[in-house]
């Protein structure tokens, strides 16, 4: 029967970090099926609620087998109960095999891939990373990033409000003690110069620079993207990485809100496939000094792994409420 995984439920496994080396491993071991032409295919979209709010989804399946359903709102402000939901469904019949609460799970859709990336785009001893954000994207990616980053000794935050900013700053303090030195930035460049790994968290528009002067990252450096923040480093002379050039089919894409409109371009051609690297193909760089821009902003299949790491940490604990929708 399906089963029902609440908040509580999983409350042990969204603050422990250990775990979430296994969530970075499923992640990684879904790209390559992916790259090798396992056919997918994703509606990603986004409705108006009458609260001014917008209901996202994200609908995937895998020729493979398995298929999932997220929901989440996508302007938020404060606490939104009973509003993230993941779903499993057998990828064959269409039933229902589990309902999640992604209350505490929906970053890691970015945050996660992102780390599979450090893992394998980073400069060699990497010791310096810069978040651009204060908010839970920027602190999700504090907690996979330092997973993948055994070297780290120092971490740089900017973000555009003050507050926030020096706020997360105290809290990394607080949570890492004298283990790595948490630095808040005044500016953008202050934050970026002499960062060996820098993370867009922060939330731009499509296309939005998220470092408005690609001189102050320093050659060789890995940059995040989720939204083509990176773009204008390619400008000067950074190369293009993404997950894999063979995304989901999109059979249906935009949001009415106008966020995400056009879908995402393909990947040109001479892009560097993170699967590709993994496996060993070819190189992450062709020299040290070779910055790369890490490109997340296209709907791929990482819910089914996301949800099936949680659904098999709920199983071995035995775990969650078995309900029958046809009973």
């Amino acid at each position: 029967m399906p089963l029902l995984l609440s908040r509580s439920d999983l409350s042990q496994l969204a603050a422990d970090d250990e775990e979430l080396d296994s969530a970075i491993d499923a992640v990684e071991r879904s790209a390559a099926p992916c790259a090798s032409g396992d056919r997918a295919q994703t509606i990603f979209a986004g409705l108006d609620l009458a609260n001014g709010d917008e209901l996202a989804a994200q609908f995937v399946s895998l020729a493979s087998g398995p298929a999932t359903l997220r929901l989440f709102p996508n302007r938020v402000q404060g606490e939104r109960p009973n509003a993230w939901l993941g779903i499993q469904l057998d990828g064959t019949t269409g039933a229902v095999d589990s309902m999640i609460a992604l209350d505490d799970f929906n970053v890691l859709r970015t945050s996660v891939p992102a780390a599979v990336g450090v893992r394998h785009l980073a400069p060699a001893d990497a010791t310096t990373l810069t978040v651009l954000g204060s908010g839970a994207q920027a602190r999700s990616h504090v907690r996979t990033i330092r997973r993948v980053m055994p070297g780290l000794t120092h971490l740089k935050l900017w973000s555009p409000s003050h507050e926030s900013r020096t706020a997360f700053g105290a809290d990394l303090r607080s949570q890492l003690g004298d283990a790595i030195r948490v630095s808040v930035a005044a500016t953008i460049e202050e934050a970026v110069t002499g960062a060996d790994v820098i993370t867009a968290a922060g939330r731009y528009s499509p296309g939005e620079a998220a470092v408005p002067d690609p001189r102050c990252v320093r050659p060789g450096a890995l940059v995040i993207s989720m939204t083509g923040a990176g773009g204008n480093l390619l400008a000067h002379g950074a190369r293009l990485a993404v997950p894999t050039a063979r995304r989901p089919e999109l059979v249906a894409f935009g949001f009415a809100s106008g966020f995400i409109g056009d879908p995402p371009p393909p990947a040109p051609v001479g892009a560097l496939e993170l699967a590709d690297v993994m496996t060993g193909k070819v190189p992450a760089r062709s020299s040290p000094t070779e910055t790369i821009v890490f490109e997340l902003a296209a709907p791929y299949p990482w819910d089914v792994p996301i949800l099936a790491w949680i659904r098999a940490w709920a199983d071995q604990r035995g775990l969650g409420t078995a309900f029958d929708f046809s009973g």
